[in-house]
Formats: structure tokens, C-alpha cells, sequence
């Protein structure tokens, strides 16, 4: 029930787990949110949470969904991308405005290339290149056609979340998130655990 804001990877999953059916369809890029995802979504029948296990795919999130979402109709689906992954193949929005999806598109924005910067971090190399700026993201979205939103608060994301899989369109929802307890949770504490074993 953390409200810090940019919002918590855990959060993130909390509120999109509690938005979407048993039988909804949450599809991940590639980047270091997949790792909360993993540990911390409960799917509740097989091929409900889509993730590459470390393929390095970025780009492939918002084309799974479709994907998802052209073989299971009847269902929701959402993407869950980070800004980088998204930009890769951010052109197929307009695919999916085109053909009428109804697709909720999360983008988890820390205007860096999230995952290098952390295993960097962690390996004691130098934060070097992996900056960036973004654009408007709910610009960008509107300019395919879509609907865009953005996150201001943390207390916004559940009930975001709920209105855009009740409306059909594609939405995309711009969400700043924090993710400066990776090294923490994912190395440190998991590290102890392990050695407790």
C-alpha cells in the first residue's frame, strides 16, 4: 500500500492485478519490472502473464498484446512496457487503432534504459548512456488515434486502469515509476534469503 510517488514497481503490480479478471491477459516487455512481475503477479490460468524470460526482447510488449488480443478477443489484455521497449515499436499503435483493438498500454517511464542502468549499478560500472528524454507521451498516443493518460499520483493507477479496460480503444497510460529499490529487493535481500537456506 505504498503511495510514494513516481510509484513502486510492487504497486504497479498490485493495482494491475486487482484491475484485471482472472482470465485477463497482462503482456511484458522487456525491462527490470518483468522481475516484480515474476515474483509478485499470481496468474491464475496458463498464458495469462506473457514474459520472454530474459530473451532480450525489447520492443516486443505492445505487439504480444495485439497479438493477445487478436487470438483471445473476449478478453482484456494489457501491455506492460517500459519507455524504452515501448519506443522500439511504438509505431503499432497505429496498427492497433487501425484494426480496433481494445488494448490498455502501460508504459512504466523512468526516462532510462532501467534495466542496463541497475545491472550496471550493481556490477560497479559507471552510469554512462543510458539517459534519455521521451515525448509526450500522451501526445504521442493521441497523435495514432488512441487515447492517452497520464499518471500524477499513485492513488490514480487502479482506478485508471479499471475506467480504460471498460472503455474500448486503445489507451495508453503514461506512469512514471521509481525504481530505486531493485538493488535492495532483487540483489541484497534475495541474496540473504538465499543463504538462509
Amino acid at each position: 500500500n505504498d503511495d510514494r510517488f513516481p510509484i513502486l514497481p510492487e504497486r504497479v503490480v498490485r493495482d494491475i492485478r486487482r484491475a484485471m479478471p482472472r482470465d485477463g491477459i497482462v503482456a511484458l516487455d522487456n525491462g527490470v519490472y518483468k522481475i516484480w512481475f515474476a515474483r509478485n503477479y499470481p496468474a491464475h490460468y496458463p498464458n495469462t502473464l506473457l514474459l520472454d524470460n530474459a530473451l532480450a526482447t525489447m520492443g516486443a510488449g505492445l505487439p504480444s498484446a495485439m497479438a493477445a488480443k487478436l487470438v483471445n478477443p473476449d478478453k482484456p489484455v494489457i501491455a506492460v512496457c517500459g519507455d524504452g521497449g515501448f519506443m522500439m515499436n511504438s509505431q503499432e499503435m497505429e496498427t492497433a487503432v487501425r484494426l480496433g483493438l481494445h488494448l490498455v498500454v502501460i508504459i512504466l517511464r523512468d526516462d532510462a534504459y532501467g534495466m542496463i542502468k541497475w545491472k550496471q549499478a550493481h556490477m560497479q560500472f559507471a552510469d554512462f548512456g543510458l539517459d534519455y528524454g521521451n515525448p509526450d507521451f500522451v501526445m504521442y498516443a493521441q497523435s495514432y488515434g488512441a487515447r492517452g493518460w497520464r499518471i500524477d499520483a499513485t492513488d490514480q493507477l487502479l482506478p485508471r486502469v479499471q475506467a480504460c479496460l471498460a472503455e474500448p480503444a486503445v489507451h495508453l497510460i503514461d506512469v512514471p515509476v521509481d525504481y530505486s529499490l531493485n538493488d535492495e529487493t532483487l540483489n541484497k535481500t534475495i541474496r540473504e534469503r538465499s543463504m538462509q537456506l
